[in-house]
């Protein structure tokens, strides 16, 4: 168990957090019921539910490396209210948040081959909104939301192979030959970010995370809402096809270039055909695609934050197994 799912699981921090919720509550004129919850405890965050006369709200606790999001949902919450859950309150300084339930999340509601069409109208709603935001990026920076977009990310690839150079294999770092082998990779990632800037389509949120335990089902594609945020950053908004098709594809038991699964893509890209013609989209996903790796290491070195080694061995070392994935690109 490691030190920050000790202590969010611990009866304390239990009671700490029910304190904050029944008193946010009480502001909105609800009251708890006296039920509570906690389905979710890793290393990055905690999520406890608890039920109250006007149905569940959800308690949220960030680790270090992901304190950025409730101030992000907060934001969101304001410039998108459709896309995300009702935020009741945020403790920016303890990185809490407190949200209206949002229904089941999608991957309880049916069978992956039941959900390509929600899929498509969920997808075109996001890729709206990241547009709308595109014209928000500096508002969404100052939450602390990291960017990792086109022009910062071949410095951040850079610096992320020299740290783990500096780490032998066993601790989660890279052999000589690796850190070589890396090192020339990166002109050609260099190159695949140029090609991205060079693109048209503006830096906006790029949730990273993109999955069907993520979206909550309010009864409608039109109603689901994303949750989860914490592995989010600003950057290129195709970036989120990564995550989103490798998912797709692995509960529908199919690989992400699998018809089905492209025409969820497609449909994702309707909104961007503003920018770029269809063919040129289909290749900025790609790289983006390409790109994203080092984004997804990026993403668990923030949520790994302050965790012991063991927690890293435990989960097969993800930020090294991310940035390798590079290498196959």
């Amino acid at each position: 168990m490691t030190a920050g799912v000790e202590h969010w699981s611990s009866a304390a921090f239990r009671e700490e957090a029910a304190a904050w919720v029944r008193r946010v509550c009480a502001r909105h004129g609800i009251e708890l019921t006296g039920e509570s919850e906690q389905p979710h405890c890793r290393p990055w965050s905690s999520a406890i539910r608890f039920e109250s006369t006007t149905g569940p709200v959800w308690f949220k606790v960030n680790g270090p490396g992901t304190q950025h999001e409730p101030m992000l949902v907060d934001v969101l919450g304001r410039l998108v209210p459709e896309l995300v859950a009702e935020i009741l309150a945020t403790d920016a300084t303890r990185g809490w948040s407190l949200a209206r339930d949002a229904g089941p999340v999608m991957r309880s509601t049916a069978e992956p081959d039941q959900l390509w069409e929600s899929w498509a109208a969920i997808l075109q709603r996001y890729a709206q909104a990241q547009i709308q935001l595109a014209r928000h990026v500096p508002e969404l920076l100052a939450t602390g939301t990291p960017e990792v977009s086109p022009a910062t990310l071949p410095g951040l690839a850079a610096d992320l192979v020299k740290e783990l150079s500096e780490v032998g294999p066993a601790d989660g770092g890279l052999s000589v030959q690796v850190a070589v082998d890396l090192t020339a990779k990166l002109p050609e990632l260099g190159s695949w970010c140029e090609d991205l800037a060079g693109s048209g389509i503006p830096s906006t949120i790029q949730h990273d995370d993109l999955h069907s335990s993520n979206i909550c089902w309010g009864g409608s594609a039109a109603s689901a809402r994303i949750i989860d945020w914490g592995d989010a950053s600003i950057g290129h908004p195709l970036g989120t096809m990564l995550c989103t098709l490798n998912s797709i594809g692995h509960h529908a038991g199919l690989e992400a270039d699998d018809a089905r699964v492209l025409r969820v893509r497609d449909a994702y890209l309707e909104p961007f055909t503003s920018y770029a013609d269809r063919a040129d989209l289909v290749r900025y996903v790609a790289l983006a695609r390409s790109v994203g790796c080092v984004g997804r290491a990026l993403s668990y070195r923030g949520a790994l934050m302050g965790e012991p080694l063991s927690t890293h061995e435990e989960l097969d070392f993800p930020v090294r197994g991310w940035l390798l994935e590079m290498l196959e690109s």
